[in-house]
């Protein structure tokens, strides 16, 4: 039980995120963006615009890519997908979620946007690290929005008043470009209160002319580099269903192939009076084993990694949003609309 507990944690807070970081990057690959300008001393930085920012179409196709954010202050290669919705669907898999009711990016009023603290990549799990001024950034297909941050404040669910078009003021005419980022807290246990960040637009810029200067780092040459701008290692994984069946068709194979060399079961059997160690659950699982004793070793881990992989395929995705303690604890319920 106390294994099952760890690796349901592990399952929760480690592997979710693999699965979110290895769909956004996959998903992110399928897009036809404009590559951030370059010059001979690496990536050059974009130049704040003048006036009114572009306002790009408000998709309403649920899942629908609407752009990348990148927060500085949470790492040098912090980035994360922004997509149409709100839902469970959209957060445990897309990064951050879009509320439709809400403009888009650059746009007068208050843009909201939903994201998990804890598991499923955590992409708002560092938002007690703001400070005042800290950029957050988000990037379209051809454009750079920079917002500022401004504060936080912490409410409850049903406070839905802070993605209004004026934060907590119902009714009043928006005149600037505000941004609300929503997620839950405390950030492990039951998400009883919602953590609410505001900043505010600072400036927008070309993503031909390059990047922002807050994305920007300089290399072991002197170039300026993009750290965030390469993809995740988690593309490579291949999914954990892949990965059980990858286990348990090689622990059948060794399976057959020692019980046929070895004559088990009976030369198991003819040996059981040479053993006088008494049994444990583990040791049991070992000596059952055909084959010589590396072999057995081979089988029972082999054996322990199929039951892991087993676990994060089926069970604890199915503990998770059916189990009601655990159903509770481990999904964040977007502010209602």
């Amino acid at each position: 039980m106390a294994a099952l507990c760890i690796l349901y944690a592990i399952w929760q807070i480690g592997w979710t995120g693999v699965i979110s970081e290895r769909t956004q990057t996959n998903e992110f690959n399928t897009v036809s963006w404009e590559t951030p300008g370059t010059g001979g001393d690496g990536y050059k930085i974009a130049t704040p615009q003048s006036g009114a920012p572009p306002i790009l179409p408000n998709l309403k196709t649920p899942g629908a890519i609407l752009g990348e954010i990148y927060i500085p202050c949470f790492g040098s290669q912090y980035k994360r997908l922004i997509v149409q919705g709100t839902s469970l669907v959209q957060l445990d898999r897309h990064g951050l979620g879009h509320y439709e009711s809400t403009p888009m990016f650059g746009a007068i009023g208050n843009v909201g946007l939903a994201g998990h603290r804890e598991g499923y990549g955590s992409p708002l799990g560092d938002v007690a690290r703001f400070k005042t001024g800290d950029e957050i950034i988000i990037r379209t297909t051809q454009y750079w929005y920079i917002y500022a941050y401004q504060s936080y404040q912490i409410v409850l669910p049903s406070q839905t008043q802070v993605i209004d078009p004026v934060p907590n003021q119902p009714g009043a005419r928006p005149t600037e470009r505000l941004m609300t980022l929503t997620t839950c807290t405390p950030r492990y246990g039951i998400p009883t209160h919602r953590w609410i960040v505001y900043a505010k637009f600072k400036y927008w810029a070309y993503v031909k002319d390059g990047i922002p200067a807050a994305l920007a780092q300089e290399g072991s040459g002197g170039e300026i580099t993009f750290p965030a701008a390469f993809n995740s290692w988690t593309a490579s994984i291949p999914p954990v269903s892949s990965i059980f069946y990858f286990l348990l068709a090689a622990w059948l194979i060794v399976f057959a192939s020692a019980a046929v060399t070895w004559r088990w079961p009976s030369a198991r059997k003819n040996a059981q009076g040479k053993r006088n160690k008494p049994y444990s659950i583990y040791s049991a699982l070992r000596w059952i084993n055909p084959g010589v004793r590396a072999v057995r070793w081979a089988l029972l881990i082999l054996g322990i990694f199929c039951l892991i992989a087993l676990l994060f395929a089926w069970v604890f995705p199915w503990m998770a949003s059916t189990i009601p303690i655990l159903k509770s604890s481990s999904n964040y319920v977007a502010i209602p609309q």
